[in-house]
């Protein structure tokens, strides 16, 4: 067994699974001249898809572009019959811009597409959009555009307008769009997009997955099997694969309802670029309390984010007019042009998923179908703008999470199918991804502890409403009349917000001053809630997975997330993101172009990088790893790091690893004489290696000389792997 081994399953597992697995070793030894220690090959059946995704969303089509580009036919199953035009989520972090950067530009197309950056580098705490500031922090800082860390800054970018994007550069690798009624029968094909069908069932069977989806067809709902290998839902947070599997999520759900109000007001862009430009506004007055985005002030495109509680209040509250005058109440002026387009209803959960695998690895869970965020516990109802803001930045979170996990299956998926790694790779997956989204849980509920800290400093209690709601929904005040209940929740929150009237927030009263004060030291020792999170976004880190853990009496250990910005530092531990360098490719000596060393790994192919320095001891490791590479047929490349400044070796690395020609040179390039060396900040010194995985993440490192390095990579490939090299 490999390190991820699994044993033989019953024909009926879960009543699911009707798959037979072939378990024999020998039915599989001379395959490629190695052993897989479960093995799985796909059967040339071109009517039987490779991969088939269910859900069109930025995770469904990230991971539909990362297949294609790695060679791996698929397609992918979509329910509605349009895009949704509703902004959602509109941060995009580092390590996710890093995954778009090297899809053919998309990151180049993001950012030239953003607003710029000085209409939302801020959140702004104020009594109305036209009224006193009660704070402004500035959530960039110089080291977030000097591209040290990281070869691509953080965007700032709705989702809708993302899809948008996706979808032109799927239709570009050749994916196009098929309508639900002009696809009554046959099978879904390759590079497809079938809009308009929803998967209502998913069973397992010996030849791959089955999906029934349910389509409209001339007035008339119809169902159609589709049969793929392997089955990835990406459909969000109420995702019809999770529940047609039966797993459960684990932790707290409905913890708060909200309305999302998208509506249009040029008038207020205009106003806001010119008076106080930011992406989000937090609202506190006694008529109204709320939180704006602006997600594009040029355009005039806003979100209002705003809880609702039911059963004292409902959906149908919050008509086109009613949104009007909230608006206007919290911008502290009638805006002449507001458009609503949308109001959505939409639940917050704090909930992972207790699998992200199914059906022996035939079928996998991601992004929101697999994790929601936001913190466990409960919330006032007093506390509203706290709530939204934390909220605000949940969006953030799920989506970049959602992106990260197709950058981390894509590979995976890739090497099972052409036959790199055998099935149970796919268990690293789950075990990488599901300690992140663990760890994303607890950073949520530091994010809802700093998001409390303004409302509570202005005197916003949350513990009285929210106990008097819980009394209305769940004693015996369930039993008074509808209206006298929702007259007794509105009368608790005319109190709470009374504490925001003029005369209570003010210089000359001494409470409202002691509050301002209390405010202001908040915002300077940056304890509100923070957009970035640098350590967290690009320092994150998998323990257990595919990848050679050290000892763990020298590993460093993860601090608790705080709800603070903290910088990232640098490092090379097994299941890091690679560090940033910038360098150059000394097999082009005259050119000028800049190269990442994230660009050493290629997007376009399932491919190892091992980095050496240009030592002796090093050549002859690398010479190791690419026999040992060759013989079981792992695609590996050797990336030889040479010093900022000398490179006076050439041929030198050609002579050493003859007859090998996978490797390519590249030269250090330091932004100063004091600049660090690449192998400071790996925190290494140039006699060691990093093997690098083929999403940028390091699966092995050694800091000295190997006395085998034949052995020594055999059981490396194999860990991380789980082909059986010996």
């Amino acid at each position: 067994m490999g390190i991820w081994g699994i044993s033989a399953r019953s024909r009926n597992w879960l009543g699911l699974c009707n798959i037979s697995w072939r378990m024999s070793r020998q039915s599989f030894k001379h395959i490629g001249r190695r052993t897989f220690s479960d093995s799985y090959t796909v059967q040339s059946d071109d009517s039987v898809l490779p991969v088939l995704i269910i859900g069109a969303g930025p995770v469904g089509m990230t991971l539909s572009i990362l297949l294609t580009k790695l060679g791996v036919k698929c397609a992918i199953l979509e329910k509605n019959k349009a895009f949704s035009t509703h902004p959602q989520a509109h941060f995009i972090n580092n390590r996710s811009m890093e995954v778009f950067r090297k899809l053919d530009g998309l990151g180049d197309e993001i950012l030239r597409s953003q607003p710029p950056v000085e209409f939302w580098r801020k959140f702004i705490y104020c009594t109305s959009l036209t009224g006193p500031i009660l704070g402004a922090v500035d959530h960039m800082q110089p080291q977030d555009f000097d591209q040290i860390a990281s070869p691509v800054s953080v965007a700032h970018f709705s989702q809708y307008k993302l899809s948008r994007l996706l979808l032109k550069h799927l239709e570009k690798l050749g994916f196009h769009m098929v309508n639900s009624e002009k696809r009554e029968h046959g099978s879904i094909g390759e590079r497809e997009i079938l809009m308009g069908h929803e998967c209502i069932a998913v069973n397992g069977a010996e030849r791959g997955v089955t999906v029934t989806a349910s389509f409209l067809s001339k007035g008339k709902y119809m169902t159609r099997d589709i049969q793929c290998h392997f089955l990835v839902g990406t459909d969000g947070a109420g995702s019809s694969v999770r529940k047609s599997l039966g797993i459960n999520m684990r932790g707290e759900k409905d913890l708060q309802k909200l309305v999302s109000v998208h509506f249009l007001s040029q008038e207020l862009g205009q106003y806001l670029i010119k008076e106080r430009p930011g992406m989000l506004f937090f609202i506190f007055n006694r008529d109204a309390i709320g939180v704006l985005v602006a997600h594009d002030l040029k355009q005039g495109e806003f979100v209002l984010q705003v809880p609702f509680y039911p059963p004292q209040q409902k959906l149908e509250d919050f008509s086109s007019e009613m949104c009007k005058r909230l608006i206007f109440k919290l911008a502290g002026l009638e805006l002449a042009d507001v458009n609503v387009m949308d109001i959505k209803p939409w639940v917050m959960h704090a909930e992972v998923a207790e699998k992200f695998l199914s059906c022996n690895n035939r079928i996998i869970l991601a992004g929101d179908a697999a994790h929601r965020f936001p913190p466990a516990g409960g919330f006032g109802t007093q506390s509203v703008c706290a709530f939204i803001m934390f909220s605000l930045c949940q969006l953030k979170t799920w989506m970049n999470t959602g992106i990260q996990d197709a950058h981390n299956l894509a590979w995976k998926l890739a090497s099972v199918i052409k036959g790199v790694s055998p099935i149970s790779i796919l268990n690293s997956y789950e075990l990488e991804r599901s300690q992140i989204a663990q760890f994303n849980t607890a950073l949520s509920v530091q994010n809802f502890k700093a998001a409390m800290k303004v409302p509570a400093a202005l005197g916003l209690d949350p513990t009285v409403a929210n106990a008097v709601h819980r009394a209305l929904n769940d004693t015996v005040g369930s039993i008074l009349p509808s209206v006298l209940q929702r007259t007794i929740l509105d009368g608790i929150f005319s109190i709470g917000r009374a504490q925001l009237s003029d005369f209570v927030l003010n210089e000359n009263n001494p409470l409202g001053s002691a509050r301002l004060a209390k405010l202001r030291q908040i915002f300077e020792e940056g304890q509100s809630l923070q957009l970035q999170f640098p350590a967290e976004d690009l320092g994150f880190r998998y323990r257990k997975g595919a990848l050679v853990s050290e000892d763990d009496s020298v590993l460093n250990v993860h601090e608790a997330p705080t709800g603070r910005r903290r910088d990232y530092i640098p490092c090379s531990e097994p299941g890091s993101r690679l560090p940033h360098m910038n360098v150059k490719l000394l097999s082009n000596p005259s050119s000028k172009e800049i190269l990442s060393t994230l660009d050493l790994v290629s997007i376009d192919k399932v491919e190892f990088v091992l980095i050496i320095a240009p030592f002796k001891e090093s050549y002859c490791l690398a010479r190791a790893a690419l026999e040992v590479a060759n013989k079981f047929k792992l695609p590996l490349k050797v990336c030889v790091m040479w010093p900022n400044g000398s490179i006076d070796g050439a041929g030198r690395t050609e002579a050493a690893l003859t007859p090998w020609k996978s490797f390519e040179e590249v030269v250090e390039v330091k932004r100063s004489s004091d600049s660090p060396s690449w192998w400071d900040i790996c925190q290494m010194t140039d006699r060691g290696a990093i093997l690098v995985r083929p999403d940028e993440h390091v699966a092995w490192r050694t800091k000295s000389r190997i006395a085998d390095p034949i052995k020594k990579m055999k059981s490396i490939f194999h860990i991380v792997t789980g082909v059986d090299c010996f």
